[in-house]
């Protein structure tokens, strides 16, 4: 494969804090990258070295980013694209049509003075002026200006996005990610560096982007904590892990299955080092007499030893320790709904529903953006009251609401200000008491930044925190609108292992499709002002969901599709078939059980591909059994279609 991108010897610092320390990446045409690691860890910085935002350290570490170029083919040369979590403040203020226009500022410069000089030519037009106009509008086209445009508004109609000339700061925040995410899939780039596309998204939109990246002939490294994104779309992992980046050939899956391998590996390698540093630690601590006569090697080799067995513990996962109590109540219905309503103005959100949710209820809430997830939470928590109906709560019912905001972070404090109220000790809903350095420290941080500003801290890293901050206190009910939304995988996973042990009740709004499956034990789906319940968790409304999508395209094929012929007409356009062919309707059969046979031999072959293997000979055989497969497949595919075509 072409080398579109190198680097070498990257490191990075910021102050003591130390993101990269030499080491390289190597980014390849085709490549689809799932990019891994901890919050603050590199992974927005290392987005940054590439689209040129951002300087590493250049002191005595010989960095080196070599670019592929090449003027004959510019698709084999480097080219980068960014796309970011948010829509920058300064291009708010943009009309939806040109905001692409801010992500290429060359391209703007040149629209802008076109305008401007359209303007003069139709106010007082000369041959100096139209030549002026010929020349802008023939750098405008080298810069591909319209092709960009074009394609970007095509996008947007894609994403059911009409009105063009409105502000992109009166449309909601799912609304504005589409924006995004028709900017980075019309890019012309050849690399695009796509920064959690999928938050404040719907399942439906999200969907459609998946099959997007996988469709794609574009190159992207992928920062995301959707896990199905990752194993469907990526082909490779980036893990940035103790400020070195780990490449991994194949899938989030596969990756997680290497780890685990590696895991067990760890383990027993830890268990033979720790047998082995008992018997040292005996003969370490003999007597005078020993001592006076022991081995210098000997002791030198004890203290390596116990650095090893150091730092294979370090590399092991840490665990939170978090903590949730709940009040025990006598009354196991929560809450309960009858003939509930709620409208805003004309527009109805809820029409005549009925509900329980019982004590240890896990739900999570599906839906279009706009459908009224939050304004239905906002019912549970009193925020709002029902237009009709009425919605009933236990006595003394403690609710615990995570907003996807982090408001209640004061930034101009430390975390020891914040969370452990300036304390040493965090006193925990079970009524124990934890030491403030233990429990900043069971988050996932290092204890030595506990009073750096909570504003030098990243979005993801804020996350963590607010979940710090929320789950000192004790709740009956814990409500989440997208609590995924930032957090990397290590802490979504976590999080979701304590809300599985939760014994309350759990409410979650989110579109993670791993999450909801990993947590929940019923979905509601909320959709055309109703509530569909599914008592069975995602695993249950999963396939209902990809019915649901189905009906509505073969109902918009039914539309578009054009009058049927008639019975009688078929009949008498029923052709005879020749000699040729029914001689070939006799071999068919034979040629699509050998066909089938090796397909399945193939997709042995590749399931049992070691991916551990660095051996770049091995990589290639690897991608020649999945181009023999997939071509086998496809021909496999002809055959069955022509063995109906000939049928009788």
């Amino acid at each position: 494969m072409k080398i579109l991108c190198s680097l070498k010897n990257i490191s990075l610092s910021f102050g003591s804090k130390i993101i990269f320390d030499k080491t390289n990446l190597t980014i390849f045409k085709g490549n689809k990258i799932g990019l891994l690691g901890l919050n603050g860890k590199g992974k927005s910085s290392l987005f940054k070295i590439l689209s040129g935002h951002l300087k590493p350290d250049l002191n005595e570490t010989g960095f080196q980013f070599d670019k592929t170029k090449d003027d004959k083919n510019q698709s084999d040369s480097f080219s980068i694209f960014h796309v970011p979590q948010e829509v920058p403040k300064e291009f708010l203020n943009s009309k939806v049509k040109d905001l692409v226009y801010d992500f290429y500022p060359d391209i703007k410069r040149l629209k802008t003075e076109l305008e401007e000089i359209e303007i003069d030519i139709n106010s007082n037009p000369s041959e100096n002026l139209l030549n002026k106009q010929k020349e802008l509008l023939d750098k405008f086209e080298h810069l591909d200006g319209w092709n960009i445009s074009q394609k970007y508004e095509s996008r947007l109609k894609s994403f059911s996005i009409q009105d063009l000339n409105q502000s992109v700061q009166n449309l909601s925040g799912g609304e504005q990610k589409k924006l995004l995410l028709a900017l980075g899939l019309s890019a012309t780039q050849n690399i695009i560096l796509w920064d959690e596309p999928t938050n404040h998204l719907d399942i439906e939109t999200i969907e459609f982007f998946e099959s997007e990246l996988i469709n794609s002939q574009k190159t992207f490294l992928l920062i995301s904590h959707d896990r199905y994104l990752l194993t469907n779309t990526c082909n490779q992992i980036f893990h940035i892990n103790n400020a070195k980046i780990e490449s991994f050939k194949g899938n989030y899956t596969e990756y997680l299955e290497f780890l685990h391998e590696e895991d067990i590996q760890r383990a027993a390698t830890l268990k033979k080092l720790k047998n082995k540093l008992n018997r040292e630690t005996e003969w370490m601590r003999q007597g005078i007499k020993a001592r006076g006569t022991r081995s210098k090697k000997r002791v030198e080799n004890f203290n390596d030893l116990s650095k090893n067995v150091q730092t294979i513990k370090n590399s092991a996962k840490k665990v939170l320790d978090f903590s949730l109590a709940n009040e025990q109540k006598k009354s196991k219905v929560y809450f309960e709904a009858k003939n509930l309503s709620f409208s805003y103005g004309k527009k109805a959100i809820l029409k005549n529903q009925s509900f329980i949710i019982n004590k240890g209820d896990k739900i999570g809430i599906l839906g279009k953006n706009g459908a009224g997830k939050s304004t239905l939470i906002n019912l549970l928590n009193g925020k709002l009251k029902p237009s009709e109906g009425l919605i009933s709560t236990a006595n003394d019912l403690i609710i615990k609401t995570f907003s996807q905001k982090r408001d209640s972070l004061k930034l101009d404090k430390s975390p020891f200000e914040v969370i452990g109220d300036g304390k040493d000790f965090v006193t925990l809903p079970n009524g124990n008491k934890k030491h403030i350095h233990g429990y900043f420290e069971s988050f996932l941080f290092d204890p030595s930044e506990i009073h750096r500003p909570i504003s030098s801290f990243s979005g993801g890293e804020k996350g963590r925190l607010q979940l710090a901050l929320n789950l000192k206190e004790s709740g009956d009910v814990w409500i989440f609108d997208e609590p995924t939304n930032d957090l990397d995988i290590d802490t979504v996973q976590i999080l979701e292992k304590t809300l599985s042990e939760f014994k309350g009740t759990v409410i979650i709004i989110s579109h993670d499709r791993s999450f909801l499956e990993n947590v929940t034990n019923k979905i509601w789906f909320l959709e055309d002002s109703s509530l569909e319940i599914f008592t069975a968790g995602y695993e249950q409304v999963a396939p209902w969901l990809e019915i649901q999508k189905i009906e509505k395209e073969l109902l918009l094929e039914k539309i578009d599709q054009p009058p049927t012929e008639s019975k009688n007409d078929n009949q008498t356009s029923k052709r005879k078939l020749t000699n040729k062919q029914k001689m070939r309707i006799k071999e068919l059969p034979a040629l699509i059980k050998k066909c089938e046979e090796l397909v399945e031999s193939l997709s042995k072959l590749q399931s049992s591909f070691d991916f551990s293997s660095t051996d770049p000979q091995e990589h290639k055989k690897y991608d020649e059994i999945c181009a023999q497969l997939e071509g086998e497949e496809e021909r496999l595919l002809n055959l069955y279609e022509e063995k109906e075509n000939l049928d009788p």
